[in-house]
């Protein structure tokens, strides 16, 4: 079902947000989840758990966020806007680092990555747009393609697995598994700009099931490489590697050795859910400041150069270990402040709303 008049259908925001997260989620989250061992993948377990819980949160409420002036004022929406859009500029410049990185390594060797940067956003920014139905079309037209990919890729990489790899001991560890709980958590920051779109998707107040069930494909997913790595490397040898889905990916093959560099599938794959959403960051940009027409391509010219100088500043590490600072311990906590004030005010709202329904009845 396509949109119409400026709507999407549920079935469409579960497909932008999936094709959003997994690829990123696949490829920095995975790594760092199995190098933790079982406390990674009770930890992942309880993030998702929780994620879930605020998702469900920020759908209560978002008709707060919507109407966020009413609560906090022009000051108060003019700060949220600008911690919105460093925290998506910041996203952007880690997701964008990372890529173009890995793609000069894998894809295009001996090419630079600033450069191969900026052609990547580029491609993202004008691929996506600033349109909400060509977003939820490409959506619709790259989402079989994608998860299948990654379902059958996942497949063939579960023949690597060899049971000793599990043997290795791990000491189960609360404090672990909390750790990796709040990293899982702060993997799903980006979670914080759904309540915005909200307002324009059909059926919004039945959203609750098919939010609840796209998270549950993530898990599954998410879930099912970071066993399959365990399975081929062991929780050792993964900490050793700094791309350690790509490294499982370069050693699988088809049956009958079909397809030499069967890797550059996968990283295919990679590349279409990173580019979706870098440049489903730029559509947020674009779509928390209003800005529409020619205003709007502007805007989204002036976020993108943002991100690029972003993504290339910062020396060898870059704005990595910023960034994994700055979401983990002020976004993240920012996010989940804001959720819970806005939900309590919306709550007091509709109290007052009764309270006076019923004094008029009388």
């Amino acid at each position: 079902m396509f949109a119409d008049n400026d709507r999407i259908s549920r079935r469409q925001l579960l497909r932008q947000m999936i094709l959003s997260l997994l690829g990123a989620w696949l490829l920095f989250l995975a790594g760092e989840i199995c190098g933790q061992g079982q406390n990674g993948i009770l930890g992942m377990t309880l993030g998702f758990l929780l994620l879930a819980g605020w998702a469900l949160a920020l759908l209560g409420c978002a008709e707060s966020y919507r109407h966020m002036e009413a609560y906090m004022g022009k000051g108060g929406k003019a700060v949220m806007t600008v911690v919105y859009l460093s925290f998506l500029i910041m996203t952007g410049s880690f997701v964008l680092r990372k890529v173009s990185r890995i793609c000069a390594e894998y894809l295009t060797a001996g090419a630079e990555p600033e450069l191969l940067g900026l052609l990547l956003l580029a491609a993202a920014g004008i691929g996506i747009g600033n349109d909400l139905q060509r977003r939820a079309r490409l959506a619709e037209i790259f989402y079989p393609f994608v998860m299948t990919g990654f379902v059958l890729m996942l497949s063939l990489a579960a023949f690597h697995m060899r049971t000793e790899s599990f043997e290795e001991p791990v000491r189960l560890s609360a404090t672990g598994i909390a750790r990796e709980g709040w990293r899982t958590l702060a993997a799903g920051a980006v979670l914080a700009v759904l309540p915005f779109l909200l307002g324009q998707v059909r059926e919004e107040k039945t959203l609750k099931r098919p939010l609840l069930e796209g998270m549950g494909k993530l898990w599954i997913l998410l879930m099912a490489a970071v066993v399959i790595l365990l399975g081929t490397f062991g929780a050792g040898g993964i900490l050793r590697m700094e791309a350690p889905v790509l490294q499982l990916m370069a050693g699988t093959r088809l049956p009958g050795e079909f397809l030499e560099r069967f890797d550059i599938v996968w990283l295919a794959l990679l590349l279409c859910s990173l580019l979706f959403a870098l440049g489903s960051i730029l559509f947020y940009g674009g779509h928390l400041v209003g800005m529409q027409g020619k205003k709007g391509r502007m805007f989204r010219i002036v976020m993108g150069l943002l991100i690029y100088a972003g993504s290339v500043a910062g020396g060898e590490n870059g704005i990595a270990k910023y960034y994994l600072l700055l979401t983990e311990w002020f976004y993240l906590p920012f996010f989940l402040c804001l959720t819970l004030l806005l939900w309590a005010a919306a709550r007091i709202e509709k109290s007052r709303m009764r309270a006076k329904g019923g004094k008029d009845e009388r």
